[in-house]
C-alpha cells in the first residue's frame, strides 16, 4: 500500500483524466460544429476521440514532456535578520552565541557525537510542539496520502476488473448463442446477403444463423462476422429481409464490431469519468444512424425502412441481449432514429477510407502534443506567484558543465519542491560522480518517497561517497522499505557502518531498531541514540577568529587540520551566504567524515527556499 510508485500512478491517472476530458470536450465541440454533416462523420469523430483515450497514457510515458512556462516576476527580498537572546556575545558577521561554543565535540570512530540533551536546530522542540497541537509531520502526511492513493487505485482496479469481466461474459454468451444457433437455410436470405455484401464490398464470409433465443436480428464477430435471425425470419417478406440485411451488413462493412470492443475497453478503463460514458452513448447513436443512412442511400424508401424498424422493435420480447452483439432496433434510441430516417434533406454521405484516415491523423495531431504536455508536474500556485526557480534549476541539470549541474542539484534540494524529484532521480545516473553525490543529498532534503528505489540502487554506486550520501538520504526519507537494502549494502561495504547506523536511527520502527542493535552488537560498541547526531554538535571554535571573513572561511576549508575544516564549514552554514555553496560542495569529498557531515549541515542552512517563501 505504501509503494512509492502509487503516487506516480495517481498523478498519471489525474494527468490522463484531465487530458482525456480535454479530448472528449474537443470531440463534442467538433461534432456540434458538424451537425450539418452525416452521422457517419460524427461517429468517426467520436470513435477517434475514444481511441485517443487508449493511447494517451502510453504517449504520456513515452514522449518527451514539455510545459508552458509562465511569465514570472521576481522580487528581491533581504534575508530575515538573525535574532539572539539578550546578554549573549555575538561573534562574526552574522553572529553566534558564545554559550553554544563552550563545549568541544567528542569524536567517536571518525564521526562526532553530541550529548543526548543537545537539540540541533530545535528539531525535537518543533516535533514536540507539533505533537501537542495534533499536527502531522510531513512524513505522516505523505504516508496518509499514499494510503488514500492506494485505496483510490484499488477502487479503480475493482471497477476495471468488473467491467472487463462483464465484457468477457457477454462475449462468452454471444459465442454460446452462435454455437447453439442453426444455419439459415432460407435461399432468398442467402442470395440477398451475397448481393448486398458484393455491393458494399465486404470480402469476409458472412455466416447466417437462426436462433430461437433471439427475437431481434443481431450481428457480431470481427474476422468471421455473423448475422443471427429470430425463428420468425421464415415468415418475413422479402422486403423485410432486405431491410434487415442492409442494416446488419452495413455494420460489418464499417467494422463497427471492432470499434464497439474498443469503446467497451475504454469505458472499462475510464469508468469513473462520466464524459466517457456520454461519449460512448453518442458514438452508439451515431453508429446506428450511420447504418440507417447506408440503407437509405442504397435505395430503400425512408417510410418503408422506418416501418420495418418499428415492427421489429415491437416484436422484441424483452430478453436481455449480450453487449457483445449489435441489436438492430434498441428501444432506447428508436424514436430519435425514426425521426432521423423520416427527415428530409439530411446529409447521409458515408465516411470514405480517405476521410477516416484524415480524421485519425487529426486526432493524433491533437493528442501527441497534449500527451507530452506535463500537467501534473506544474504547480499552479507557483505559476500564479511567479516562482520560476525550480524550472530554471531543472534546466540547469541538463547543462554541459558538471559544476552547473552540481549547483542546480543543490538548489533543487534546498527549494524542496516536488517537481525537482524526477529530474534529481535522473541526475543519479549522471556521468559525473559529484553531480550524483549532490543529487542524492537533494533527494534526501525533499524526502519524496519516489526517490527510495533510485537511492537504493545508488548504494552500489562505484563512488564510495555517493554510496554514503545515498545512505544518508534514505535515512532522511525515513521509510521502512529502506531497512533491508541498507543492511545488505553494509554487508558489502563495511565503510558505510556509521551512516547506516544513523539512517536506521532516523527510520525507526521495530525492524530498523532491531537492525541497528545488530550492527552495534557486531561492532562491539554500546548503542547510542540519534540525538547523538551523525554530523556532530555545533559550536566548534577553531574558525571563530575568521568567522566574519567569507574568503578566510573558504580558505580554511582547505586547512590541514580536520577540526579547522569542520569549524569553517559550520561558520559558513551560520553565515548563510550562497557564495559558500561551491566550496561546501567540494567539502562533501573531504577525506574526514566529520568535515563531510558538517558540510552537509551547512549546505542545508544556506536555504534559498526561505527567502523565496518570504518574497511571496
Amino acid at each position: 500500500m505504501n509503494s512509492p510508485y502509487i503516487l506516480l500512478t495517481v498523478e498519471l491517472a489525474t494527468d490522463v483524466l484531465l487530458k482525456g476530458t480535454i479530448v472528449l470536450g474537443a470531440a463534442g465541440l467538433v461534432t456540434l460544429l458538424l451537425s450539418g454533416q452525416s452521422a457517419a462523420t460524427r461517429n468517426a469523430v467520436w470513435s477517434a476521440a475514444l481511441a485517443a483515450l487508449l493511447i494517451i497514457p502510453v504517449l504520456s510515458l513515452a514522449l518527451p514532456s514539455w510545459r508552458v512556462e509562465a511569465l514570472h516576476l521576481t522580487t528581491e527580498v533581504a534575508p530575515a535578520p538573525v535574532s539572539h537572546t539578550a546578554g549573549s556575545e555575538i561573534s562574526g558577521e552574522n553572529g553566534c552565541c558564545d554559550a553554544c561554543c563552550q563545549e568541544e565535540p567528542v569524536e567517536s570512530g571518525g564521526y562526532i557525537t553530541v550529548p543526548r540533551d543537545a537539540d540541533t536546530d530545535g528539531l525535537a522542540t518543533k516535533r514536540a510542539v507539533a505533537s501537542e497541537q495534533g499536527e502531522w509531520t510531513g512524513a505522516e502526511r505523505k504516508l496518509a496520502g499514499m494510503a488514500a492513493a492506494g485505496i483510490v487505485i484499488l477502487i479503480w482496479v475493482a471497477g476495471l476488473v468488473a467491467l472487463l469481466a462483464r465484457l468477457a461474459l457477454d462475449a462468452c454468451r454471444a459465442h454460446g448463442l452462435i454455437g447453439r444457433a442453426a444455419e439459415c437455410r432460407e435461399a432468398d436470405v442467402r442470395e440477398i446477403a451475397k448481393r448486398l455484401a458484393d455491393r458494399v464490398r465486404v470480402d469476409r464470409r458472412i455466416k447466417l444463423l437462426v436462433s430461437g433465443e433471439v427475437s431481434m436480428p443481431l450481428s457480431c464477430g470481427l474476422w468471421r462476422p455473423v448475422v443471427i435471425f429470430p425463428e420468425t425470419v421464415t415468415s418475413w417478406t422479402a422486403e423485410r429481409k432486405h431491410v434487415v440485411l442492409l442494416h446488419e451488413i452495413a455494420h460489418i462493412a464499417r467494422w463497427d464490431y471492432a470499434v464497439h470492443l474498443m469503446v467497451e475497453i475504454v469505458c472499462a478503463f475510464y469508468w469513473f469519468n462520466p464524459l466517457v460514458w456520454l461519449a460512448a452513448r453518442r458514438n452508439e447513436v451515431e453508429r446506428e444512424r450511420a447504418c440507417d443512412d447506408e440503407a437509405l442511400r442504397i435505395g430503400i424508401r425512408s417510410d418503408v425502412y422506418a416501418t420495418h424498424l418499428v415492427e421489429i422493435a415491437r416484436a422484441h420480447v424483452g430478453r436481455q441481449l449480450p453487449r457483445a452483439a449489435f441489436a438492430m432496433a434498441q428501444p432506447s434510441s428508436l424514436a430519435r432514429r425514426v425521426r432521423s430516417i423520416l427527415a428530409r434533406g439530411l446529409n447521409r454521405t458515408p465516411v470514405t477510407p480517405r476521410r477516416m484516415v484524415s480524421t485519425g491523423l487529426a486526432a493524433l495531431t491533437l493528442v501527441m502534443p497534449l500527451a507530452s504536455l506535463e500537467v501534473w508536474g506544474v504547480d499552479f500556485l507557483d505559476a500564479v506567484q511567479g516562482n520560476d526557480a525550480v524550472a530554471r534549476r531543472i534546466r540547469e541539470l541538463r547543462d554541459d558543465d558538471p559544476l552547473v549541474r552540481r549547483y542546480a542539484a543543490w538548489a533543487l534540494g534546498e527549494l524542496e519542491d516536488h517537481r525537482g524529484v524526477a529530474p534529481l532521480i535522473d541526475a543519479l545516473e549522471d556521468d559525473n560522480a559529484d553531480v550524483r553525490l549532490v543529487a542524492g543529498w537533494g533527494l534526501g532534503e525533499i524526502k519524496d518517497l519516489m526517490a527510495i528505489y533510485p537511492l537504493i540502487e545508488r548504494l552500489e554506486d562505484g563512488d564510495p561517497l555517493v554510496r554514503e550520501m545515498a545512505t544518508l538520504a534514505l535515512g532522511e526519507i525515513e521509510h521502512p522499505s529502506a531497512v533491508e537494502p541498507l543492511i545488505e549494502a553494509l554487508g558489502r561495504h563495511p565503510e558505510l557502518r556509521e551512516p547506516v547506523i544513523w539512517a536506521l536511527g532516523e527510520i525507526q520502527g521495530s525492524e530498523a531498531d532491531a537492525a541497528r542493535a545488530a550492527v552495534f552488537a557486531e561492532w562491539g560498541r554500546p548503542s547510542w541514540g540519534n540525538d547523538e547526531v551523525w554530523h556532530g554538535r555545533l559550536g566548534s571554535s577553531e574558525a571563530r577568529a575568521v568567522a566574519g571573513d567569507l574568503g578566510a572561511l573558504v580558505a580554511a576549508l582547505s586547512d590541514d587540520e580536520p577540526r579547522m575544516r569542520r569549524s569553517a564549514a559550520e561558520w559558513l552554514g551560520i553565515r548563510g551566504d550562497e557564495r559558500a555553496v561551491d566550496p561546501l560542495l567540494d567539502a562533501l569529498r573531504d577525506r574526514d567524515p566529520s568535515v563531510r557531515s558538517m558540510a552537509i549541515w551547512a549546505l542545508d542552512e544556506i536555504n534559498p527556499s526561505r527567502r523565496y517563501s518570504q518574497s511571496h
